[in-house]
């Protein structure tokens, strides 16, 4: 709560938005000896005696938690010497500790009439931070500003600056935003907040607030079902995959200092695995909670408060670097995010597209408190504040964007009760459309078979989209995909030659793609589609990394297994040019596999220039297939 008078209820008040250490100095009186000296000055200006000695004994029964004792002897005062400010600021903060606000700026107001109080001026302070509570930006902005042409020692003239800042920005956010209609989507008889979808939209899991103790929820087909979870303790801010399968969420268990963040799988449609500690270093000894998950479940985002950050709470970013087979996941270190800022950064949400976060924060130009913020993480985009229709004066948080793209959601308390709404998101603020497709491994048979190793790659960007290894694949892997990209599809199974193509994605990619693994055998011959080289040069495309792991992980996922590694040209160019063109190629290839430490016994590498062409060339389509890198199983 921002308000108040004296030292105790300033420092209070900028302990909202500072670091205390910042008001470790002289000068800042007492509350007591304030009024005293207010009194005493009053009292050089011929104040009632009999109304100071009311004062006197107010100020004493205060002191003894005395409050209605002290209010009396204060409306007793007030009828010897109603001009007496002293009086107003004492009963102020009378009101503040009784919880009531309206009576409590009432009394400051009426001291400020009484007195410019010019020698102690954060009292204007205290009032702009309550008319800016109240969503009040012009009063609140001429406050401010009166608090900094009054206060010679400027000590909150950060705090004051940076709300200046906040009410220049509401006032012309409120003048010039139409704010769209909000509907409501979900609301029970105990107060909900913090949605979560899967990409489908089929499972929704939100949390529920019960007292002081939070819990989740999931809703399917309309029906309400309570997580199945034997631990207990407060847990809730629930984070999904695409596919609705695992589930990240923050859980206070009463070890250590404050909350971590646990995983749960998916074991059917209603129950889930119990919890497991994501460990160090996610948790640490400081509050770790608010997970966001990407689609495929290997990027993590989630609020410290863990040292080497910017502020109070900041976010902070991990990879999945392996999932173990009991459960267990570890990740990388995580890293503070460069949009941090010495206030406040939490409540993260990562859409479908794992470019785009939404955040709240308070160290941004806003409404007030923590707003909804909205940053493209390709470009390091600065935080855009996402407008009125869910930002306030109050803090926002729990806000999520559907696959759609177009529909947010988000909790409010507008109605008296904290429900969960949606409104449709203007075009500065949506997200494109998520793209997604399933992939089904089949074997020789055609029956599905699950795969050691799933990746699926956008080339262009050398970003992996979608991984899984065998400690968690899904029979149907499901993935989302960005749009218009070229990606490079790796399936890898012990005994099976891996496969690898090209998927160009779009608004009509397949629902089910299906994939045919093949056992591996002599003389067997696969493209490696993700190889790149430039016209007529033999050096690796960066591009080609991703098939090149590929490759790396299939040797030695079977260590029995020998290669081929053949060059191929189309019919351009002298024939002399192309056995050489080609060689090079496959040695390139070669090289880069022999310095990954696969021996050299284990592969061999030719060119083949034109002659084994796989099209006629006498199209641009047919030169790009002859121009390709193979590798031939020479033993198995």
């Amino acid at each position: 709560m921002v308000g108040g008078c004296g030292r105790e209820r300033f420092c209070e008040c900028i302990n909202d938005f500072i670091l205390v250490d910042m008001w470790k100095m002289a000068g800042l009186i007492f509350m007591s000896l304030l009024l005293v000296l207010l009194a005493e000055g009053q009292e050089r200006r011929e104040v009632n005696k009999k109304a100071l000695g009311f004062f006197q004994h107010a100020r004493q029964a205060f002191r003894e938690g005395k409050q209605e004792k002290a209010l009396e002897m204060l409306n007793k005062a007030k009828s010897c010497a109603p001009d007496f400010s002293a009086l107003y600021l004492l009963e102020a903060d009378i009101y503040h500790k009784q919880g009531n606000k309206a009576k409590e700026v009432s009394a400051i107001e009426a001291a400020i009439r009484l007195d410019s109080l010019a020698d102690h001026p954060y009292y204007y302070f205290v009032l702009a931070g309550e008319r800016f509570e109240e969503g009040r930006y012009e009063e609140a902005r001429g406050f401010y500003r009166l608090y900094l042409r009054k206060d010679k020692r400027k000590q909150a003239e950060r705090e004051a600056l940076r709300q200046i800042r906040n009410c220049d920005f509401a006032l012309q956010a409120l003048r010039s935003f139409e704010k769209p209609a909000t509907e409501l989507y979900l609301e029970g008889k105990l107060p909900v907040y913090w949605p979560s979808l899967d990409v489908k939209g089929n499972t929704l899991l939100f949390t529920e607030q019960n007292g002081e103790e939070e819990a989740m929820w999931m809703l399917r087909d309309s029906v309400r079902y309570p997580l199945n979870f034997q631990v207990t303790g407060n847990y809730g801010a629930p984070s999904l995959t695409a596919d609705g399968k695992v589930m990240y969420f923050s859980m206070h268990s009463g070890e250590r200092n404050g909350f971590d963040i646990y995983v749960s799988y998916r074991l059917t449609d209603t129950t889930w695995s119990e919890p497991v500690n994501l460990g160090y270093p996610v948790n640490t000894e400081s509050w770790d909670a608010q997970p966001a998950i990407s689609a495929d479940g290997t990027r993590l985002f989630f609020a410290s408060t863990r040292e080497g950050g910017r502020g109070g709470s900041d976010i902070w970013f991990s990879r999945l670097l392996r999932r173990e087979a009991d459960g267990r996941q570890v990740w990388s270190v995580p890293k503070s995010l460069y949009f941090n800022t010495p206030e406040d950064e939490m409540a993260p949400f990562l859409y479908f597209d794992n470019r785009t976060l939404f955040l709240a924060s308070d160290g941004y130009p806003g409404m007030g408190k923590k707003d909804i913020y909205k940053v493209d993480l390709d470009v390091a985009s600065e935080p855009l504040n996402i407008g009125i229709t869910v930002n306030s004066q109050k803090d926002e948080f729990g806000f999520m964007v559907d696959a759609s793209g177009k529909w947010g959601y988000f909790s409010s308390d507008r109605s008296g009760k904290r429900c969960i709404y949606r409104y449709r998101l203007e075009d500065s603020v949506a997200c494109p459309a998520a793209v997604y497709t399933e992939f089904l491994v089949l074997d020789e048979r055609g029956e599905a078979a699950v795969p050691d190793r799933f990746t699926l790659v956008d080339i262009a960007h050398a970003d992996t989209v979608a991984w899984y290894d065998k400690n968690y694949m899904p029979e149907r892997i499901l993935a989302c995909v960005p749009e218009n990209r070229l990606l490079l599809v790796g399936v890898m199974k012990k005994g099976y030659l891996y496969y690898s193509d090209t998927l160009q994605s779009s608004g009509d990619i397949a629902p089910v793609c299906k994939i045919q693994l093949k056992p591996i055998e002599k003389n067997q011959t696969l493209v490696l589609k993700g190889i790149f080289f430039d016209i007529d040069d033999y050096r690796l495309k960066p591009e080609s990394y991703p098939e090149l792991r590929q490759l790396l992980a299939f040797l030695r996922l079977n260590p029995k297994v020998r290669i081929e590694i053949a060059g191929h040209t189309d019919d351009t160019g002298g024939d002399e040019h192309n056995y050489r063109l080609s060689e090079d190629r496959a040695f390139e290839v070669y090289k880069f596999l022999f310095l990954h430490r696969v021996p050299k016994e284990r592969m061999e590498y030719k060119g083949y220039g034109k002659d084994r062409p796989l099209a006629p060339n006498d199209t641009e389509g047919g030169r790009a297939k002859n121009r390709r890198t193979e590798i031939k199983i020479i033993d198995s």
